[in-house]
Order: structure tokens, then C-alpha cells, then sequence
């Protein structure tokens, strides 16, 4: 090789070298990529009943918009969904028990004002059961105001009693109790009722500021034993909040999100790192692995962080009648941008007809 040559290579290695030195030390000294901006404010709800979904969100919004609190949110939305008769499943209008009358749950949590709560179970003939969760939270040292003793602290409070039972739920009831078996006097109409539009209703809201709170509300399983309790009010099981981390609820057979204590592991899932979306995942495959990888009923986790980050996994998903894959039970998201759906994650196809008939009418 000759000594121009080898002076040509020299000089072409050399300008590679400092480039690659160049980018090196421009790598070290650069600053560190920023974070993105949290996302704030923010709803997330579990209710994807096409009469109130947008109804909802759009409330809550209204009302941070307007510099309320993220509480006061949370309350006017799930308020929206408790007055709506054409929610069965929360509320005025909702299914009642196997007796044909309604016992509320209901459950709310400020992360503002240091994580405190409040809740009320087994509420009979007031409407919105959420607003008398708050009112137990700020109004007396007590967390749980439950039966007769929650009735008479909402009507010390001002709430009317009324009647919850509309016609239809009543014949929703009726059609319920007179299917219930061939052996008895009673005798069912041509046309069977198809329960549609249901789930427990979780509202959790971020604001700008980083605060958080979450309100969740019920009737419980349809046709329910009465006296019966299930997740919505129990503080960790149907609703959880921690200021300094996220909120999670959960909607569902809540016999069994009280087990794992859901929505509480989903927000300390989110302590530990895991984004709103795998802290969801992760609970939802903690009961399925309890149940053998097959479990005969429903249960979905929505969960939010304080960085506006957010997510949603179901047990039982849905068949998209498009593609026929499993897809989420789907949530909504009320942003910036304004209210929309999302599927979420699901763990499990639908209940087949088989195990659909094996099991009680959940």
C-alpha cells in the first residue's frame, strides 16, 4: 500500500473516529429527556351504558371546568347515572332484590383531604346513595353507615324517601321470579327480560392540580338476597384512592374483588411501578389463577395515576362482532378532547351459554 494511501485512509478512519467521539461526548453531556407532561384533568368511569356514558363524563368535566373540586366531579357524575331510570343497575330504576325492593350501596374517597372516606350499604328508598356516602365521610367520625341506621342519617340530612321501584324494573323483577322454576303456580310471559346495560358505576377524576378522588355506586347483583353487601362500599375492595399515587374501582361479581382486595392492590401495583393498565391486568389474572384459569363470573378494574395515565381489564371480555376477537368491557374517558369509549384488556372470552346457565343470573 503506498504512503498516499495510507494517509487517505488515515484521514477518512480519523473523521469517522471524531464523529463517533463527537456523538459519544454530545451523548454525555446532554441533558436528560423531560418527562411528559401529566395529563391532567382527567375522568375515567366503568360505565358504558349508552344512556348516561357521555352524560357522565361530560358532568364531571363541567364541574372542574368551573374550579370545583375533584370530588364534587366525581359526585355530580355518579349522581347522573343513580337518577337515570335507564340505568338498571344503579339507583332510581334499578333492579331490586329477590324481594322486589332496592338496597343502595355506595362508597366515595378524597384524596385531597388526606385519603378519607366514606360509605353506606343496604340504603333503602333514597336515590342518590353517593351523596350520603359523603356526607358520612364529612359529617360524622364514622366510615360505614349501613341499613335502617344510613336511612335515618340521610333523611337527618335532608334526602326525601321515595319510591326507587319504576314499572319497568318491577317487571324486570316479576319476569325474574316467575322463571325461577317449573314447579311452582307461577306462570312466565312469551317474552322473557334480557338484563342489558348494566355494571356498577366507578368515577374516578384527576384535576390539574394532581388531586384525586372516586366515587362508586350500586344496586348490587341483580335480584340479590336481601341484606346482601358487596364491594361497592367496602373501601379498598370497590374503590380506592391514594393522592400520592393513583385511584382504582372495581365493577362485577364483588364477592370477589373483596377477597383480593382489588382496587386497593391495583393502586399499590401502581406504587410499585406498574402503569394503571398492568395494575389492572395484574389483579384480574390474581382471581383468575384463584379460580382454576376458569372462573364463572365477571369482574373489571378501571385504575388511574396521578400523571393522567390510565387503564382498564376485564375478566370476561366481549367478542367484537367485526374481527370475533375477545376485546374489553370497555370505559370512558372525558379529556381535553372531550368524552370517549375505549375497550380495555380482557383476560377471557365471554361466559359460553353452558356456564352461563350453570351459575346464578349475575
Amino acid at each position: 500500500m503506498s504512503d498516499r494511501e495510507m494517509k487517505r485512509r488515515s484521514f477518512f478512519a480519523g473523521l469517522v473516529g471524531a464523529g463517533l467521539a463527537g456523538a459519544g461526548r454530545r451523548k454525555l453531556f446532554a441533558r436528560p429527556a423531560r418527562p411528559a407532561p401529566p395529563r391532567r384533568p382527567l375522568v375515567v368511569t366503568s360505565k358504558t351504558n349508552p344512556y348516561v356514558k357521555e352524560a357522565v363524563t361530560a358532568s364531571a368535566w363541567e364541574v372542574l371546568r368551573k374550579g370545583g373540586s375533584p370530588l364534587d366531579a366525581a359526585e355530580k357524575a355518579v349522581n347522573v347515572a343513580e337518577l337515570d331510570p335507564r340505568d338498571p343497575s344503579v339507583g332510581y330504576g334499578g333492579d331490586p332484590n329477590e324481594e322486589g325492593f332496592l338496597q343502595l350501596d355506595a362508597s366515595v374517597m378524597d384524596g385531597a383531604r388526606g385519603n378519607i372516606a366514606g360509605a353506606v350499604a343496604a340504603l333503602e328508598n333514597i336515590k342518590t346513595p353517593c351523596s350520603v356516602a359523603r356526607l358520612v365521610m364529612e359529617r360524622t367520625d364514622h366510615l360505614l353507615l349501613v341499613g335502617r341506621g344510613a336511612l335515618k342519617f340521610a333523611k337527618m340530612h335532608g334526602f326525601k324517601e321515595e319510591d326507587l321501584l319504576t314499572d319497568e324494573a318491577r317487571r324486570h323483577w316479576r319476569d325474574w321470579k316467575e322463571n325461577l322454576s317449573d314447579r311452582d303456580y307461577y306462570l312466565p310471559p312469551d317474552k322473557r327480560f334480557k338484563p342489558e346495560g348494566g355494571g356498577t358505576i366507578n368515577v374516578l377524576v384527576l384535576d390539574a392540580k394532581g388531586d384525586m378522588a372516586g366515587v362508586t355506586s350500586t344496586v348490587g347483583h341483580r335480584f340479590k338476597i336481601v341484606g346482601r353487601v358487596g364491594d361497592s362500599p367496602i373501601i379498598g375492595a370497590g374503590l380506592y384512592v391514594d393522592n400520592g399515587v393513583g385511584a382504582a374501582g372495581a365493577t362485577g361479581h364483588g364477592e370477589e374483588s373483596i377477597k383480593v382486595c382489588a382496587s386497593f392492590l391495583a393502586v399499590e401495583k401502581m406504587r410499585e411501578g406498574l402503569s394503571p393498565l398492568e395494575a389492572c391486568r395484574y389483579v384480574c389474572r390474581r382471581v383468575v389463577d384463584r379460580h382454576g384459569g376458569r372462573p364463572l363470573f365477571g369482574l373489571k378494574i378501571v385504575a388511574l395515576n396521578k400523571n393522567g395515565d390510565y387503564g382498564c381489564c376485564s375478566i370476561r371480555g366481549r367478542l367484537d362482532p367485526e374481527t370475533n376477537k375477545v376485546v374489553g368491557l370497555g370505559f370512558a374517558v372525558h379529556d381535553a378532547q372531550g368524552h370517549r369509549t375505549e375497550p380495555g384488556l380482557a383476560l377471557l372470552p365471554p361466559l359460553s351459554e353452558a356456564e352461563r346457565n350453570a351459575v346464578p343470573w349475575r
